[in-house]
């Protein structure tokens, strides 16, 4: 059945609405997934490619974080260079400062703080080359208007996981049952009612409606057999 493709998602506006309001993508299958994680690259002017986004489980929550990818492609878009860097130490704390400013002239601060109680040598230098990493990130996302975290961030974040792709591939049980309707589908008409059941069931991932679909699919099978 071709229409049954994850080429061609479909993102209700409640799903939509929840997404955007509360930033969780929890409700979103992986089909409307990928179009909102598109959608997000075009309006900032990315490259889906290079995965300047990752997920992260978060309070609960499903959230896009972003990586070096996404800082250093918002740098170049909008001309942000750095005027000053200032770096502090106070008991276990390195402390950067840096600002910056876009090529339109826009200027803002930001910093990165990491701990490096215990550290020596060529740890504490890579302390704080990682301090002053953040403060630039952070101070890319600000400049570039995105208040999202920067994977520099989640690290130190209590309870937060980061998030494979594939650990957010459909259950078995889903592509299973994406299989049979693809193929129990197939042979309706285009115009038939639970055709156009069929292609809603698969696109939502739903294992509830997909069964019904299957169910309906098969009564009318035994109904047309029994005329």
């Amino acid at each position: 059945m071709s229409d049954l493709s994850p080429t061609t998602p479909s993102v209700s506006a409640g799903v939509l609405e929840r997404a955007l309001v509360s930033g969780d993508l929890a409700g979103l299958n992986e089909s409307q997934r990928l179009e909102y994680y598109r959608a997000v690259c075009e309006s900032l002017s990315l490259n889906p490619l290079t995965r300047p986004f990752e997920y992260l489980r978060l309070n609960g929550r499903l959230v896009l974080y972003a990586t070096r990818a996404a800082a250093d492609q918002l740098r170049a878009i909008h001309g942000i260079s750095i005027l000053d860097a200032q770096i502090e130490r106070q008991d276990d704390l390195i402390t950067v400062t840096v600002r910056g400013r876009t090529r339109d002239g826009r200027e803002d601060v930001e910093v990165g703080v990491v701990s490096v109680a215990g550290l020596r040598g060529d740890a504490l230098a890579n302390a704080q080359m990682k301090a002053l990493t953040k403060a630039k990130r952070r101070l890319t996302l600000s400049l570039a208007g995105l208040g999202w975290m920067d994977e520099t961030e989640t690290e130190t974040i209590p309870g937060a996981q980061r998030i494979a792709e594939q650990q957010l591939a459909p259950a078995p049980e889903v592509q299973e049952l994406r299989q049979q309707l693809a193929e129990r589908a197939k042979e309706l008409p285009e115009d038939s009612p639970l055709r156009a059941q069929a292609r809603e069931a698969w696109k939502s991932g739903d294992t509830v409606l997909m069964r019904e679909a299957l169910s309906k699919i098969e009564k009318e099978e035994k109904d047309e057999q029994a005329a």
